[in-house]
């Protein structure tokens, strides 16, 4: 079991069963506040099931969720510490956008100062006057992320939020993150795209048929892989699936 550090995220050997098929497997991670950690792997992998595990939405079959010394018990205690955005969350469609944000800084723990940067720079004042359903795909997620960003929540957990950005959108939304990390806040993000996985992200859990095969730096899981430093995340996830599969040293224990 992984040794309790004061308000630090810990899942602590989490395993969890899907439809009788085992989606996590004796997964360990621990989240330092102001880190960022992205979560990759192919589809199946159990990216989504490691967050809702995490918040309680996933039962857990065996391991735990801490914060600190304290076990995360319900899921309301869990919203306390955690803000969990679905990879398929939608604002409902006939409310304005107004209203969406005025609900979001009015929830409890919201940081009021941080309204004005974010509305400016997710560029939601134009949207003000709009509902919901009217917005494209990539508006209605900022509209989303407005909402984790200002909960000012200890942790946030955020389910494939960077897909619908095009390149320039995504250096605008990776710049916020890291912003919101500097202030303290631990995110965990999963990620589809393992080249943005490489952008954002402090460290990287690298998952696959639900077990952690690494997780480390960059330059972390390069070395582990034995790699050039050139060597793209794509590179370093098939050579330790090859490093796995031929029975060498399991490289699957997170730092």
């Amino acid at each position: 079991m992984a040794a309790a550090r004061a308000d630090y995220l810990t899942l602590n050997g989490i395993s969890a069963v899907r439809a009788r098929r085992r989606v996590l497997d004796a997964v360990t991670l621990l989240v330092a506040p102001g880190e960022i950690i992205a979560v990759v792997g192919p589809n199946g992998a159990g990216k989504t099931s490691l967050l809702e595990a995490a918040i309680g939405a996933l039962p857990l079959s065996a391991g735990e969720v801490r914060v600190g010394d304290r076990r995360m018990v319900g899921i309301g205690e869990r919203a306390r510490w955690f803000f969990f955005l679905a990879g398929e969350a939608e604002p409902p469609a006939e409310v304005p956008v107004a209203t969406l944000l005025e609900q979001a800084v009015a929830a409890p723990g919201a940081d009021r100062r941080l309204v004005p940067d974010l509305i400016e720079r997710l560029d939601l004042g134009r949207l003000r006057g709009a509902t919901a359903g009217s917005l494209s795909r990539g508006e209605r997620r900022r509209v989303l992320l407005f909402a984790a960003l200002v909960s000012a929540r200890p942790f946030l957990l955020l389910d494939e939020p960077t897909g619908v950005f095009d390149p320039l959108q995504l250096l605008d939304v990776v710049a916020l993150f890291r912003e919101c990390a500097t202030r303290g806040t631990g995110l965990v993000i999963t990620v589809h795209q393992m080249s943005d996985a490489e952008t954002l992200a402090s460290r990287i859990l690298v998952l696959d048929e639900g077990r952690a095969l690494a997780c480390d730096t960059m330059q972390g899981l390069r070395d582990r892989a034995g790699l050039a430093a050139t060597a793209s995340l794509q590179q370093v996830f098939l050579q330790l699936l090859q490093t796995r599969d031929s029975g060498e040293d399991d490289p699957r224990a997170p730092s």
